[in-house]
């Protein structure tokens, strides 16, 4: 029984920081979509008169570049738990019950929310860009 109960705990016990590492990015991007379309919305309506968006642009610009460099360093460190891995002694994949394989297929799953990610913050970023004034 006690066997039991320490396989269990081993096996995930790297489950809370693996979660963590693979919700990172869209995290991220999440606070990015909120900052940058809340920021817009008071800015237009409360902080300026004039309608003149380029210090705006300017600062979630800025924002936008830490996001990205964010996203970048969850799916590099995903890449790299993807690609620690490998196949077996013996040449063949691990099997689906196997820790190690579970963590390659976190580590692919973070890479691929990093690029949706990514682009998601591209796409949130286009339009704040392109509007010209606030009227």
């Amino acid at each position: 029984m006690d066997v039991v109960k320490a396989q269990g705990k081993t096996e995930f016990r790297t489950g809370v920081g693996t979660l963590l590492k693979i919700s990172l990015a869209p995290t991220i991007w999440a606070f990015h979509f909120v900052i940058c379309y809340g920021a817009t919305a008071v800015w237009c309506t409360k902080l300026t008169a004039s309608g003149d968006t380029v210090p705006l642009q300017t600062w979630l610009s800025a924002l936008t570049v830490a996001a990205l460099a964010g996203i970048v360093a969850c799916g590099i460190n995903g890449w790299r738990t993807w690609r620690r891995g490998g196949y077996g002694e013996d040449g063949h994949t691990p099997g689906i019950g196997d820790t190690e394989s579970r963590a390659r297929f976190l580590g692919h799953a973070t890479v691929l929310l990093s690029v949706v990610s990514f682009i998601g913050v591209i796409f949130v970023i286009t339009p704040v860009l392109l509007i010209g004034t606030c009227a």
